[in-house]
């Protein structure tokens, strides 16, 4: 009789001879194709943008991030389908729908910022063109291992995002049909997903197919803070939307046609319910599936062109048009002479600005920044008056007097977070041999450019809701009102920001450390709103009276001035920063070895 101790038994000893280790390990044969697409989906996983000690780290917390909400939400809704103690009524109708709401659209969210964080390799860059093509490979084969990296790195994105939820939300809810909510459940939110990632990638084709390389690289930061945004704004009015969901769907107005997680909510329900779906989840149905068809249909009409006319831009080169140096010449003029007049100012700025749009790591970071603040403000005073028939957007006073602090706050943190990140810190020793310590000369010139940039995006903002704005809050004295906090906070912000950097942007990086997740909560979670309210109820105080209204203003001189003299002195108790890894090589080399 055989035995079967074997089948717990090790496959090899624990210690082994020295023949035995010096034997080589025989590997599974891979195919020229299995390579590709093992090395175009690591540079998914593994690109600029998750730049860190520990790459492997990044990306499973970036996982967990995104996997861990489904979850909790399902967790959450637990008491509501199943009240201690028992009750006899099940959970209603609409506050069902609203549960589904919130899975399909963190779906259409997720799928859709992915596929906006992989935009740069979305189609083949420099790297992959000049690398690839002297191989002896195929360029179809380049092109359908890219292809298949991208469907395997989005399937897993999809799968990773909605698991759970699929498999505990129905657990949870324990409906009479537990495997028809399952079904209906993973449909929706894999179509949802699929949408929005098609919807991005045939965006891409159409515009590389119809504007050209140039114009598109130019564009691309708009376009990325605009779909972050959009993406952000949807996920920010959640809970609005989530508690008016049922007047805004019996409405019978055809503004929710035009929403897209509407679309998959009513293909969840009409799945769910089957022929008793409410005539307008049948709708939003075949709106869905016409939607996915569409997007589909245009990423593989377009998606295989503008990789054909991608590869062929960058073997031949694109003339990148510029504007004509005269138009800069009046705002040069301006900013040296009164903005950064000294060299040392002129450097660390112009140094920051050509810089900052180069590396697809700020650009994300921009428009995630950007994005974020919009969406804030939009969902802190937009509200919507629903009539049969009808839905009326509307502006909360208080909302619009927000949105400055808002976005004052928002782009000073994502231009310093920015300016922090640096571009390649094996070159960074030059800064240390022509600059030494950084003085006050060459810092202020950082503070300048996010001070500038600050006041251009809060006067934007404040003149815009102004416009907008209601009778109640429109005058002089508002107005005027406005402009002093716009041209407070973006002076203390970057002072405040900034108090603590001693070293050149975009040339050191602080090692992370244990402290930093509860000082990010402490800041964007707490201060934030503190800061908004106390903004709020400082330009309301200023409008009372002039007396007032001169007391900030002079509250806001003295405490600039008190932040530039207790930087300086800062500065004067430190030395120049070194980078922790490279402290023993400065200055022998220059970076050059190991690229």
């Amino acid at each position: 009789m055989p035995s079967h101790d074997g089948l717990f038994a090790s496959t090899k000893p624990a210690v082994l001879s020295l023949s035995a280790q010096s034997t080589p390990t025989v590997r599974r044969p891979q195919s020229q194709f299995e390579v590709l697409v093992r090395h175009l989906l690591y540079r998914f996983f593994h690109n600029e943008l998750l730049s860190s000690d520990d790459e492997t780290k990044r990306v499973l917390q970036v996982g967990y991030f995104v996997a861990l909400p489904t979850l909790l939400v399902s967790m959450f809704l637990y008491p509501a389908y199943h009240a201690f103690p028992p009750n006899p009524y099940p959970r209603p109708f609409w506050p069902q729908v609203s549960d589904h709401y919130f899975f399909v659209m963190y779906a259409f969210v997720v799928m859709g910022g992915a596929t906006i964080y992989e935009w740069d390799l979305l189609f083949p860059d420099l790297l992959d063109v000049y690398v690839l093509s002297v191989l002896p490979i195929e360029n179809r084969r380049v092109f359908l291992a890219r292809v298949l990296a991208l469907t395997i790195f989005l399937a897993l994105v999809l799968l990773g995002t909605n698991l759970l939820g699929t498999l505990f939300l129905p657990m949870v809810a324990d409906l009479p049909n537990t495997c028809r909510h399952i079904l209906a459940h993973a449909i929706a939110v894999t179509l949802s997903g699929t949408c929005a990632a098609a919807a991005v990638l045939a965006m891409q084709g159409i515009l590389l197919n119809t504007i050209g390389e140039a114009f598109f690289r130019r564009i691309t930061p708009v376009l990325q803070g605009g779909s972050v945004m959009l993406l952000l704004a949807i996920l920010l009015l959640f809970p609005a939307v989530s508690h008016a969901i049922q007047p805004l769907l019996t409405s019978g107005s055809t503004a929710v046609y035009y929403f897209p997680p509407f679309w998959f909510l009513g293909l969840y329900e009409r799945i769910l319910a089957g022929p008793e779906a409410l005539p307008i989840f049948i709708t939003l149905a075949h709106i869905a599936c016409l939607a996915l068809a569409v997007t589909t249909a245009l990423t593989v009409i377009t998606y295989p062109l503008a990789y054909r006319r991608r590869v062929r831009q960058i073997i031949e080169g694109f003339r990148a048009g510029g504007s004509p140096r005269n138009l800069h010449l009046p705002i040069d003029a301006v900013l040296h002479t009164r903005i950064i007049p000294l060299p040392a100012q002129r450097a660390s700025f112009y140094f920051v600005q050509q810089t900052v749009l180069r590396l697809q790591r700020h650009r994300v970071m921009l428009a995630l920044y950007a994005g974020l603040g919009i969406a804030l403000a939009l969902a802190n005073m937009l509200v919507f008056y629903i009539t049969p028939g009808h839905i009326r957007p509307s502006l909360l006073p208080s909302g619009i007097r927000a949105a400055v602090p808002i976005m004052a706050f928002w782009t000073v943190a994502g231009l310093s977070s920015i300016a922090s990140t640096p571009i390649d810190r094996r070159a960074a020793w030059l800064f240390r041999v022509l600059v030494g310590r950084p003085r006050p000369g060459h810092l202020s010139g950082l503070r300048r450019w996010i001070t500038l940039w600050t006041l251009l995006v809060t006067f934007a903002t404040a003149i815009t809701l102004h416009t907008l704005s209601p009778q109640s809050i429109h005058g002089s004295l508002p107005l005027f009102t406005q402009v002093v906090i716009v041209i407070g906070i973006s002076f203390l912000l970057p002072d405040i920001y900034l108090f603590t950097v001693r070293s050149m942007p975009l040339t050191f990086q602080r090692r992370s450390n244990i402290t930093d997740l509860p000082l990010m909560i402490l800041r964007n979670f707490i201060l934030f709103p503190i800061f908004v309210s106390i903004t709020v109820d400082l330009g309301l105080w200023m409008e009372k009276s002039p007396e007032h209204f001169l007391k900030a203003c002079v509250f806001f001189a003295i405490a600039h001035v008190l932040l530039l003299v207790a930087h300086t002195k800062y500065l004067q108790q430190f030395t120049v920063d070194l980078a922790p890894d490279h402290t023993e090589e400065f200055p022998q080399t220059v970076g050059l070895r190991d690229t």
